[in-house]
């Protein structure tokens, strides 16, 4: 899709479909640390243990990211793609209305999985904007959509704090209805791409490959994997870290709300790099390669980054600070990596493609989680933070691997 250009892709409204993808995007994921926050208060409420009250609503939560991007098997959003927005917003919006009143810590489980299955909203948007942005433009198209689950987390964080004064059943009400407002503004504001729907539409009616038999949806898959297990780690774990080393709550509040913010802006920044070294390439796989360079050294920053959470949190507070700063800039990656989906593979496979590539890369966003929550109890936090620093080299070796394959786009066409 290199050298195709759409009408859409023209058009000043791609700022606008940017946009309100970005604001939707915010307010779902204050879910990520509402949950955080608030957990003290629900554990008391519920008569368990905090600590319980985490691993079990951080863990469901972690997994429901994983299962979320099967909804999408087949490419059965490539044309609906609103419709499946309506699916992950209800899973998201319903729980969150629900969980102030339920006493139940399986139908808690139970609703924290359900709203980690919105989490499908971004192999959507990456299909969604493809029809909005050249290839080239991909990234800053996805820099502040994919900045948002930062930037969410951080206001979530911050906005759970000012409102716990009023109990946490009136904060989890607030917060949906300000997930409502997201929603509403995206539905209507938010229009597809005709020249896609319609080339999708017609390159599904010829014979094409499974996605599934393309080496390289495998191995993109693995590219991210190495920040879904971090990203997802440190935004779920990181208040009951800084917990365990005895700070407050409202420095943990701070610290989640810093390290959303600056994952924000290198999400904008990030794309916008990733942007500017693909525009001088004219193929496919010269704009990959641009891309994974980029999103190699920002696994060598993520590996940096958790050492610093682990080695200098404990020392003081500004330390905390700087090493949540740091770690924060691994959000450079996620639009780079969901700009990829329209180059790798072929139109027709396009939206299979990216929910197949979710599939792979989200598994760790559920064993991250799960695993870090054994270890804690068992080996402490070295442990958890080691992890992430070996799995950041990995994901060179695994983005070096990539950029020497062949793309279905240009084989299978």
């Amino acid at each position: 899709m290199a050298g195709t250009v759409f009408p859409e892709q023209e058009s000043g409204y791609k700022w606008v479909m940017a946009a309100v993808c970005a604001i939707i995007m915010t307010t779902s994921f204050m879910s990520l640390t509402a949950f955080g926050v608030a957990a003290p208060d629900i554990a008391k409420s519920m008569h368990i243990s905090s600590q319980t009250l985490t691993i079990y609503g951080v863990d469901s939560f972690s997994i429901g990211l994983f299962v979320a991007f099967f909804l999408g098997h087949g490419g059965i959003f490539d044309t609906k793609i609103k419709t499946g927005v309506l699916l992950a917003q209800i899973l998201l919006i319903v729980p969150q209305l629900i969980i102030p009143i339920t006493k139940s810590l399986w139908l808690l489980t139970l609703l924290r999985f359900s709203q980690g299955l919105m989490i499908m909203l971004l192999a959507l948007f990456s299909i969604q904007l493809s029809g909005w942005f050249k290839p080239s433009e991909r990234g800053i198209s996805l820099g502040a959509t994919l900045g948002a689950i930062t930037l969410g987390g951080a206001l979530g964080g911050i906005i759970s704090g000012k409102l716990a004064s009023l109990g946490w059943q009136k904060m989890y009400y607030i917060t949906a209805a300000i997930m409502i407002l997201g929603a509403l503004i995206y539905f209507i504001f938010a229009k597809d791409s005709k020249s896609l729907k319609e080339q999708i539409k017609a390159s599904k009616n010829k014979p094409h490959t499974s996605t599934w038999k393309y080496k390289m949806t495998w191995i993109m898959g693995f590219v991210q994997v190495p920040l879904t297990w971090t990203l997802f780690s440190v935004g779920g774990f990181m208040p009951a870290y800084a917990y365990h080393l005895g700070y407050k709550p409202s420095q943990v509040g701070n610290v989640m709300f810093v390290w959303g913010i600056v994952g924000f802006f290198a999400a904008v920044i990030g794309s916008w790099i990733g942007d500017l070294w693909s525009k001088g390439n004219t193929t496919n796989q010269g704009i990959l390669k641009a891309r994974l360079k980029l999103m190699s050294i920002t696994d060598i920053i993520m590996g940096i980054g958790a050492l610093m959470v682990l080695y200098l949190a404990p020392i003081s507070y500004g330390l905390f600070l700087i090493s949540a700063i740091v770690t924060a800039l691994l959000m450079m990656i996620p639009p780079n990596y969901w700009a990829t989906p329209g180059v790798v593979f072929p139109v027709a496979t396009m939206g299979a493609g990216a929910f197949a590539m979710g599939v792979i890369s989200n598994s760790t966003s559920a064993i991250g989680p799960v695993v870090s929550s054994i270890m804690v109890p068992t080996f402490g936090w070295n442990g958890v933070f080691w992890i992430m620093a070996i799995l950041s080299l990995i994901g060179v070796a695994i983005n070096y691997w990539a950029a020497s394959l062949k793309l279905p786009s240009e084989f299978d066409n």
